[in-house]
C-alpha cells in the first residue's frame, strides 16, 4: 500500500452555517459574498490556532483534521464563539460535527467511515451546537474548561449502526474587556427589554 494511502488517526471537524440561503436573500449577493469570505477567514483562522488543517472549503462549510481531539474540540468552540460576531446585523449560526478515527489521505484529501460520521453529526447537530461521537469525547476529555452533555445513540444517515454522541457544552468565555458595574449582574435578573 503506498504510504498516502496507509491509514492514519485524525479527528475530523465539520461545520455548516444554518440557514445559509435565507441568509442570502436577506444580505443580498454583494454583503453575502463578503460575509461568506470574512467567515471563511475566521474558520482558517480558528484551524490554524487550534493546530488543525482546512481539508476543503464546501460553500457554507468546511472540513478540517487534527491530530487531537482536544484540539479539534477547541476549534469548534472557537468557530461558535467567533461566527456570530461577523456580521453583527445578521448573525451566523453554525452546526459541528466531530468524529475521530482512522482516514485514508488521498493527496489533500481524506477519506473513510470516520469522515463520514463527522459529517453526518454535523447534518444532525442543531443550530449552535457541537455534536461530537463517543471517541472524540474520550480522547478530549480533561483538556479544556468543557462539559459534555450525553445525546445517546443516533441513527445517522447511511451509517450501518447507531453512533454514542454527545454536545459539547463550552466553558464560560468572560467578556474582553469587564463590564462596568452597572451593567454586571452575578445571575439571573427578573428586568427584560
Amino acid at each position: 500500500v503506498p504510504e498516502e494511502h496507509r491509514p492514519t488517526t485524525a479527528s475530523v471537524l465539520f461545520s455548516d452555517v444554518v440557514g445559509s440561503t435565507a441568509a442570502r436573500s436577506a444580505l443580498g449577493e454583494d454583503r453575502a459574498d463578503a460575509t461568506r469570505r470574512q467567515h471563511d477567514e475566521m474558520t482558517s483562522s480558528a484551524v490554524a490556532d487550534n493546530g488543525g488543517r482546512i481539508v476543503k472549503f464546501m460553500g457554507d462549510g468546511v472540513m478540517a483534521t487534527f491530530e487531537g481531539a482536544a484540539d479539534a474540540i477547541a476549534a469548534a468552540v472557537e468557530l461558535q464563539r467567533r461566527a456570530p460576531m461577523i456580521d453583527s446585523d445578521f448573525p451566523i449560526r453554525l452546526r459541528v460535527g466531530l468524529s475521530a478515527g482512522d482516514v485514508v489521505w488521498d493527496g489533500d484529501d481524506c477519506h473513510g467511515t470516520t469522515v463520514n460520521e463527522a459529517a453526518r453529526l454535523c447534518d444532525a447537530a442543531a443550530a449552535g451546537e457541537i455534536l461530537i461521537s463517543e471517541a472524540v469525547r474520550l480522547l478530549g476529555r480533561g483538556r479544556g474548561d468543557h462539559e459534555f452533555e450525553s445525546r445517546g445513540e443516533l441513527e445517522l444517515k447511511g451509517l450501518p449502526e447507531p453512533v454514542m454522541a454527545s454536545v459539547v457544552i463550552a466553558a464560560h468565555v468572560e467578556p474582553s474587556a469587564p463590564l462596568p458595574p452597572p451593567l454586571r449582574t452575578e445571575g439571573r435578573t427578573p428586568f427584560a427589554g
